[in-house]
Order: C-alpha cells, then sequence, then structure tokens
C-alpha cells in the first residue's frame, strides 16, 4: 500500500451477486483479504450493507474509511439506488466510489509489478460448463497509459466429468494466445491440475507468467479504493468514463492559465468539483475542456447577466461544475459577494455545455 493510504483502511464490497464478497486492506497489510461475512437470513441492501460496515469498524475508525462497490448494473438508476442504500447504512457518499466488473480487474492487474501487463492478459474464470474468458491490454505509450479491456467471451468447454473439457480448452487458448503476446494469465476456479488438464495446462504455462487466485476483481475494487483516478499513471476508458478536463480560466501574477475544477478519468457520474474565483473584468467566464483521447481543447464562455457592477476585484464566486450525462457539463455560477462592503445579491446562473458537439469524429 502507497505512503498515501497511511491512516485510512480500504474496503472492496462486491455486489454482483445476491451475497456481496468483501475484502479490506489496512496500512499494515501487503495486500487486500477477504472478509468473512455469513448474512444469514438477513435480507435487503441495506441491511446488508449495515452488516458491512460494522464489521470493518474492527479494523478503523469509519471516518478513516474508503470503499468501492462493483455493481452488476451501472445504469443511473441503478447507481443511485445502491448509493442510497449505502448512505442509508451509514456510509458516506463522499468515500464510496462505485465501479463496474471491467474496471475492478484493471485496478487488480495494474496494481501488479509492471513486467506483468507489458503485454496481453488474460483472465479466465471456470465455471461448470463455460469458462469466462477477458482480456486487458495497456497502451504504454500514451500519457497517462490507457488500459482498455477486452468484452468478455465464452468458452464452450463442457463439464469435466463428461470428458472432453482439456482439448476443448486447449483449442480456445491455441486460438486466442497463438497469434498475440500474452504476458500473464490469471486463473480462478481452478487448480489446473495436471491429471484433467495436462494439454491445456503445457499451452497456457508456455511463455508466460500464471496465477491461480480467487476474489481478483473485490481486490482490484480494494486497490481503487485507496486512489482518485487524477493519481493513478493509468487511465481506464469504458462508457462510463469522463474524458474531459474542466478548468476556468484564470491569472496567478499577471500570467493567464486553466485552473482545473474536474479531472478526465473518473466516472462521469462521480464528476463534480467547485471553487471560488474573484473577477478582476467584464462579468465573463470563460470555460476550457481538454479531451483526453486526442489533446484538443475547446474553450467557451459565460456571461453573468445582471451581475451589480462593484470595483474591480470585489465579486467572488462560486463555481460549480457536474455532469447530468456524460457528454454534458453543467456549471452553476452563484454572487458570493464581498463581506459587509458588497453583500451577495443571492443571483446564480446556470450553463450546459455540450461535448459531443466538439468532439471530431
Amino acid at each position: 500500500m502507497s505512503t498515501q493510504n497511511k491512516k485510512r483502511f480500504l474496503a472492496g464490497i462486491d455486489y454482483r451477486n445476491e451475497c456481496p464478497r468483501v475484502c479490506y486492506w489496512t496500512e499494515e497489510m501487503k495486500e487486500p483479504a477477504e472478509l468473512p461475512l455469513d448474512f444469514g437470513m438477513q435480507t435487503g441492501r441495506t441491511t446488508c450493507f449495515r452488516r458491512i460496515l460494522s464489521a470493518l469498524k474492527r479494523y478503523g475508525a469509519k471516518e478513516d474509511l474508503r470503499a468501492a462497490v462493483i455493481l452488476p448494473d451501472l445504469s443511473e438508476e441503478g447507481i443511485r439506488q445502491y448509493a442510497l442504500d449505502a448512505c442509508e447504512a451509514g456510509f458516506r457518499e463522499d468515500q464510496m466510489q462505485i465501479l463496474g466488473e471491467q474496471e475492478s480487474i484493471v485496478h487488480f492487474v495494474m496494481h501488479q509489478s509492471n513486467d506483468i501487463w507489458q503485454q496481453q492478459v488474460w483472465l479466465l474464470e471456470f465455471g461448470q460448463e463455460d469458462i469466462k474468458a477477458t482480456c486487458l491490454q495497456v497502451n504504454k505509450r500514451s500519457r497517462p497509459m490507457v488500459a482498455e479491456v477486452y468484452d468478455p467471451e465464452q468458452w464452450k468447454v463442457g463439464e469435466a466429468a463428461k470428458g472432453g473439457r482439456d482439448e476443448r480448452l486447449v483449442q480456445y487458448v491455441r486460438e486466442r494466445f497463438g497469434k498475440r503476446h500474452v504476458s500473464a494469465v490469471f486463473l480462478t476456479g481452478t487448480d489446473l491440475n495436471s491429471r484433467d488438464y495436462p494439454k491445456s495446462r503445457e499451452e497456457i504455462c508456455s511463455r508466460r507468467r500464471v496465477f491461480l487466485g480467487d476474489l481478483l476483481h473485490v481486490r482490484g475494487a480494494c486497490m481503487a479504493a485507496g486512489e482518485q483516478a487524477g493519481e493513478r499513471p493509468y487511465l481506464f476508458l469504458s462508457d462510463q468514463t469522463l474524458l474531459y478536463n474542466v478548468g476556468v480560466k484564470s491569472t496567478d501574477k499577471g500570467t493567464e492559465e486553466v485552473y482545473t475544477i474536474v479531472n478526465a478519468g473518473v466516472n462521469w457520474y462521480e464528476a463534480k468539483g467547485a471553487c471560488e474565483v474573484i473577477l478582476l473584468g467584464e462579468p465573463l467566464l470563460e470555460f476550457s475542456f481538454s479531451s483526453m483521447l486526442d489533446g484538443n481543447t475547446f474553450q467557451a464562455g459565460m456571461l453573468l447577466t445582471d451581475l451589480p457592477r462593484r470595483p474591480k476585484g470585489t465579486s467572488r464566486l462560486l463555481v460549480e461544475v457536474h455532469f447530468p450525462v456524460q457528454e454534458q457539463c453543467e456549471v452553476k455560477v452563484t454572487d458570493l459577494g464581498f463581506g459587509e462592503l458588497y453583500p451577495s445579491s443571492d443571483l446564480y446562473w446556470t450553463e450546459t455545455f455540450r461535448m459531443e458537439e466538439h468532439r471530431e469524429e
């Protein structure tokens, strides 16, 4: 665990099934460990979240906890409902992150040594008849690095008791790995023993690193809980990722610069920020939107109609930014006045900036 996580303890909660799996990670531990929980006859997400929070309190103070929750549904309504249930159970909104299954795998893999993810990484999750195969690849040339996860494949290998499973598995492995550089494979739900898997074991382990593991998703969530997106040297792109840095133009010691309010790389539904500015000239704010994909930047102005006329430098404004949908940035500016000399007018202005109007095809 990095030094920036001192005095905090972290939790990952995998809620893809009815009964969640939980990992915790304190500063004394080298890696996350499972938190064994028996939910018994308890029903309802709020009750389960309350049970989890109660168990986690054994490892640290509630105010020091940071948690990441893996959801089966990343729809806006699904995210909102899970967040409400967690908050009702006692979690604070600002101590939780919401992740999808693929993002949790990215965080797990990217917290391994860099020789693991130099080339493609595959996660093979063994079931009774199928193997869920997920591939991850990192673009190391971009800054920050971009981690991409491909849609999972279902490999139909049949039941082990009926025979032929090893032969079918080795065919999939040769087809998927044969023409690619695969640096590591993670296996769950199997020991890949030489008796049942003589051919596929040899094929999978040839010239690459192979690991047997469990709870990889929830361990990845636990690792993600201790970081902010802007602190990571990598960026995971998905349908939920905010792709723009949002800032406001300002002047520092006579030099024009952009003050960043929201950083790209977070889930758009979690992207929000605020700052206070002092107006030095016309009642106009200029915003900057910089794309993480192509580096292009577009700028847009916001006119503060009817703002009271005051001497230069005596209008203090609160600027708040959030995203009601992924590619629409909503800005609210509130007049705070300037102390007792110039009281607030109680005026505020809102503007919506649409990213898709400026995106290059």
